[in-house]
């Protein structure tokens, strides 16, 4: 008795929703389709377990271009360093592409990257240091590089064509390769440390996937001495996830540099 009154009202149920569609199209009612289970993405664990959930797919992304923008002293480049660590450890080759002449490999070592399995390129300009960027990227062997910096590339390339012609093909580089292409950028233009302080017509922001901001919240000190630093890490841009979202994150010197997830929002 109970399963024809089921029977019935299901009867019932298909004649109004028929009606319904009749009158107001096939997409006025209808049910919902269960939705596609999200592939995984290709990615690098920045070993700060908060800020890969609030990058969404666990770390940045292979074969995609991410942007870093802060301040000197920021966290930027300790990031970058300790993203290279980690991939290191799970067997990728690095890179460093240093247009700026700073990168320092005591502190690259306190940050946890091998020197041995990590390649060093100092370029002259910033012609030169986009073409080798294309050349170890297209090589396919290269698991993440980090070009440091943007800043350094504005200021170094004569033409604006050919960075804006290296900048696209260098996009369609990466996208064909597994690699992690990490952009640093330092917010320091005009004197001011704000990310409105950005060159104006620089295309890096269209091409990047990921951009993160970089910003140091306060240093830790205990009894007078600096033992490291508080960052808020911000996703501004994020073609995978949703962007918005942030993560603290401590930076503490004690011999090495570690890293700790303070909290998420």
């Amino acid at each position: 008795m109970a399963s024809r009154t089921k029977s019935e009202k299901w009867r019932k149920l298909e004649s109004a929703v028929l009606n319904v569609q009749r009158r107001w199209g096939p997409l006025a009612l209808r049910k919902l389709e269960r939705p596609p289970t999200r592939r995984a993405v290709p990615h690098i664990p920045t070993g700060l377990p908060a800020l890969d959930r609030v990058l969404g797919i666990g770390g940045i992304p292979k074969g995609r271009v991410t942007e870093l923008l802060g301040a000197p002293t920021s966290g930027k480049t300790t990031l970058a360093n300790i993203i290279v660590a980690h991939a290191q450890q799970n067997g990728s080759v690095g890179a460093y592409v240093d247009l700026s002449q700073t990168f320092d490999p005591h502190y690259a070592v306190k940050c946890g990257i091998d020197l041995h399995d990590l390649l060093i390129v100092q370029p002259f300009s910033g012609e030169e240091a986009l073409e080798m960027t294309i050349s170890l990227v297209s090589s396919g062997s290269v698991s993440v590089l980090v070009f440091d910096s943007a800043s350094d590339l504005v200021a170094g390339c004569t033409s604006a064509q050919f960075l804006s012609s290296a900048l696209s093909h260098l996009a369609g580089c990466t996208a064909k390769s597994h690699c992690a292409l990490i952009f640093l950028t330092a917010l320091t233009f005009g004197g001011h440390s704000s990310e409105a302080n950005y060159p104006p017509g620089f295309g890096l922001p269209y091409y990047a996937t990921v951009r993160l901001l970089v910003e140091r919240e306060r240093w830790l000190r205990q009894r007078g001495d600096v033992w490291g630093y508080s960052a808020r890490m911000t996703v501004i841009k994020n073609k995978l996830a949703p962007p918005g979202r942030w993560a603290l994150v401590r930076f503490v010197f004690n011999g090495q540099v570690r890293a700790t997830s303070e909290n998420k929002h």
